[in-house]
């Protein structure tokens, strides 16, 4: 079995996003952990529920613990970053904490946004940059994990897709795996998302994992696949603790 590590800036970004791959990875037996940068406090919602950002900070928190608990997630970590300001953080200090925390899950495969971020948000493109970074530095200095960095992305919309018009995919050219899940996946990953009752009228609104489907798409940084992989644990090099390495 393989260990994945899944970094986010804030809450709900894995249930927004790769919710059901990481339902499909546990299924499987493979180690899930995910490690999120903020707490999220500095969201619309908290102005309509009434709260102040250390109340929603603390809401998102416990909503998470409930959101690992539905995902069976081997582990979570929650650091307090300030909620859309990670631009004006010390990179160098956000490259250490992720350092820290590899180090810690010691995972196979590292799993963040692509450098477009999905949504545009400076938080995803921030993050993007410092796991990159991290990844990189470990495999100059021969590191054995992770051997891998993938970056999810969503699939293009369909032509009759009712999906935000700020969202991006990455182009198809780029996508090295294709995760396929099942309908017990999909329920897994719709029980995790709704753990975020805070965003309640948003979920309803945009049902998010629409725009994620049933084939969940990755890019791999420094490889090339075509076909793409069924699983981002396909091709990893046996002992897992063999240097990170590209094709």
């Amino acid at each position: 079995m393989a260990s994945l590590l899944y970094v986010f800036p804030h809450p709900d970004d894995e249930c927004f996003g790769p919710a059901p791959a990481l339902a499909r990875q546990r299924r499987a037996g493979h180690e899930v952990h995910l490690l999120t940068l903020t707490r999220g406090e500095a969201t619309a919602q908290r102005e309509r529920l009434g709260l102040s950002k250390a109340e929603m900070a603390e809401t998102r928190y416990t909503e998470m613990q409930d959101v690992a608990e539905a995902l069976d997630l081997t582990s979570l970590a929650v650091r307090e970053y300030a909620d859309g300001e990670l631009a004006e953080c010390n990179p160098l200090t956000l490259e250490d904490e992720i350092a820290i925390h590899i180090h810690e899950t010691q995972p196979d495969v590292v799993v963040t946004y692509p450098v477009h971020g999905i949504s545009g948000h400076p938080d995803h493109l921030v993050t993007h940059a410092v796991v990159k970074r991290v990844a990189c530095a470990l495999r100059a200095d021969g590191a054995a994990h992770p051997q891998r960095l993938a970056f999810f992305t969503l699939p293009p919309p369909a032509d009759d897709a009712d999906r935000p018009g700020h969202l991006q995919h990455s182009p198809e050219a780029l996508i090295d795996c294709v995760e396929s899940v099942s309908d017990a996946d999909m329920a897994t990953a719709r029980e995790a998302l709704y753990c975020y009752e805070t965003y309640r009228p948003v979920i309803d609104e945009h049902q998010p994992l629409r725009s994620v489907g049933t084939r969940i798409r990755f890019e791999i940084f420094g490889e090339t696949h075509d076909p793409p992989l069924p699983s981002l644990t396909d091709g990893l090099q046996a002992p897992a603790d063999a240097p990170l390495v590209s094709e």
